[in-house]
């Protein structure tokens, strides 16, 4: 939606920027002044921009079930692979600082082994197919390199069971889930389009509770740290 609403902002730029001679001199005049600027400061971090991202997960669980005031306590750590498409916007203020908002949607392949809690019970974790965020970001740039902070809201897909020895015993937590992302990176400009970039995040979905069939209460808690590469072209 948001990549559709700029293209039409930038149509209707593009057919209001024919206003005769004069209106063209003026928008050269500030082409050179944009073209003075980035020659000082490098490159301009000003834009919307697009790009792509693959990288690494590593997820931390935990799982409690109480069983006639017996507790099942159990943890795994699970890890794999993820990537997504991003589509943000950057605006430089004077003095290098750098403020933006970025948006993530991708693939999420991210489980563990499965593991025995007690009484025969069984723990299984998976997350994802898919992930998404949205996020704000604040840095400072010295020329090409910029170095930021991101902090915003981050949803998944969560699949977890613990099965028990019956179904009135088994607990699920299978839905998207929503929380907290904060998170950090570099990024480095080369050409006067494309940049390049290292980025870790960590992701909090809180604690998840109900009842089995049993009405034996459960929770689940889930957190995710992602490191990752990407490129990004800014238009």
């Amino acid at each position: 939606m948001l990549n559709h609403n700029w293209r039409k902002m930038l149509l209707a730029l593009c057919a209001l920027a024919i206003p005769g001679l004069a209106a063209a001199a003026d928008l050269k005049g500030a082409a050179r002044g944009e073209e003075a600027q980035g020659a000082a400061s490098g490159f301009i971090w000003t834009g919307l921009y697009a790009g792509l991202s693959a990288g690494r997960g590593w997820g931390q669980s935990t799982q409690s079930y109480n069983r006639n005031d017996n507790h099942g306590l159990a943890m795994t750590e699970s890890d794999g692979m993820v990537g997504a498409l991003t589509l943000g916007y950057n605006h430089q203020l004077s003095g290098g600082a750098v403020v933006g908002i970025e948006g993530d949607i991708g693939l999420l392949d991210v489980s563990a082994d499965d593991k025995i809690v007690y009484d025969g019970h069984n723990y299984k974790t998976s997350f994802g197919p898919w992930w998404a965020s949205v996020r704000g970001r604040l840095g400072y740039a010295w020329g090409p390199v910029l170095l930021y902070g991101t902090g915003g809201v981050a949803l998944m897909g969560v699949d977890e069971v613990s099965i028990g020895n019956t179904p009135g015993e088994t607990a699920y937590n299978r839905d998207r889930r929503s929380g907290w992302v904060a998170g950090g990176g570099i990024e480095y400009a080369f050409g006067s389009r494309t940049t390049l970039k290292a980025e870790y995040l960590h992701m909090d979905f809180g604690r998840y509770s109900g009842f089995s069939a049993n009405q034996e209460d459960y929770y689940f808690d889930n957190e995710l740290d992602l490191l990752r590469f990407g490129l990004n072209y800014m238009f």
